[in-house]
């Protein structure tokens, strides 16, 4: 067999069990025959004639294994150990090293190279197919802790950058209150009566700001918990979000219409969504025209999606997958205050649902937000 040559396992290993292993050994025979073990085991394998062969054949397979003999000109297997851990890569790699009978020697300075396991030769195929049926485990369990270790850093870098904007948002009206504090007590000492009310309404407009944001803060955290599932009615939840909204839709002109849709889910959470969607598509609506707020659903699959169009500004293609995000906000011109918590919440929502947030431009102009459930009860 040349240098290289890939060979596909003869057994009948599922989809995605069988790995790829690197055989070195300067003995043709022992390659042979670890070679039919590795391929009656269902799996690929990758042979090299020396340590050196067994390097560059490592760095462009990237196996899940490599069994090495410790005994080869050049490069021996303990070098190839080490220059394999050594190696910057995102996957770990199993060494199995061939030794001699009674080369205790071998196997201590393999084990402090970095090998994690022997086999004696001569080779025996059955004891090297049950070391491949464990090293596929142990394999397969790195990468999962890769896949977690990945989410974590993910997560940690998202939970520093969203405590970062929290700080920045509280901080702003903190040092409004404070900086008026201080004004309306130095104004205090020249005994000039009611020269304070206007910093107790700048000291009072803070705080309530602080407070929303707390509020939505607070709200934004509880989302995502256990769910509370039962069939619900769009077309009752929308009812009720609407009289909650009543004063800010009367004010903005909105007509809201719903077609109804009897689905599983959580009534409270789907109730916040709901509020923050359509509040939403109220409150960014495009100058003189009056928002018609438009809610349905539809079967989707084993779930179902329920959406929230409007007529509005809509939302540019490049700023919909932002916006998602806690505390981002797009300050365009004309936009009202707010949090930066509303789209996000509604995505956790549908993420604890087992869904997403999808959001796209709606028919006629303006922003569609979907909301795709999972699988309903």
């Amino acid at each position: 067999m040349s240098r290289g040559e890939v060979v596909n396992g003869s057994g009948s290993l599922p989809p995605g069990q069988a790995m790829t292993v690197l055989v070195a050994d300067d003995d043709a025979g022992s390659l042979l025959v670890a070679q039919a073990a590795v391929e009656g085991s269902g799996h690929e394998c990758v042979v090299a004639p020396n340590g050196e062969a067994a390097w560059q054949l490592y760095q462009e397979y990237r196996p899940q294994v490599v069994v090495t003999d410790v005994e080869m000109p050049g490069m021996d297997g303990l070098a190839l150990c080490r220059a394999i851990r050594a190696a910057k890569t995102d996957c770990y790699t199993y060494v199995v090293l061939l030794t001699s009978h009674g080369a205790r020697e071998d196997v201590l300075a393999g084990m402090q190279a970095g090998a994690d396991d022997y086999v004696t030769k001569p080779l025996d195929p059955f004891t090297l197919h049950t070391r491949l049926l464990a090293e596929r485990r142990v394999t397969a369990l790195h990468a999962e802790l890769a896949v977690a270790l990945d989410a974590a850093r993910g997560s940690n870098e998202r939970l520093a950058e969203f405590t970062g904007r929290v700080s920045h948002d509280l901080r702003n009206p903190l040092t409004s209150i404070l900086g008026y504090v201080e004004l309306a007590e130095m104004e205090s000492e020249t005994d000039v009566q009611g020269s304070d009310e206007p910093y107790i309404e700048v000291i009072g407009s803070s705080a309530r700001r602080m407070l929303s944001m707390v509020d939505d803060l607070l709200a934004f955290a509880s989302i995502g918990g256990s769910l509370s599932q039962s069939r619900v009615s769009l077309a009752d939840l929308v009812r009720d979000v609407t009289a909650d909204l009543s004063q800010g839709l009367s004010a903005a002109g909105a007509v809201v219409e719903c077609q109804d849709l009897v689905f599983a889910a959580d009534p409270g959470q789907m109730r916040v969504a709901l509020q923050n969607l359509i509040h939403n598509a109220a409150a960014y609506s495009r100058p003189g025209v009056p928002p018609i707020i438009r809610v349905f659903g539809e079967p989707d699959g084993a779930g179902v999606v329920v959406r929230v169009a409007d007529n509005g500004k809509g939302i540019a293609a490049e700023d919909r997958r932002r916006v998602v995000e806690p505390l981002i906000r797009l300050h365009r011109e004309g936009d009202p205050a707010g949090t930066g918590l509303g789209l996000a919440t509604c995505a956790r929502i549908a993420a604890a649902h087992g869904g997403r947030l999808e959001i796209s431009p709606a028919p006629g102009g303006g922003t569609m937000v979907s909301l795709r459930l999972g699988e309903a009860d």
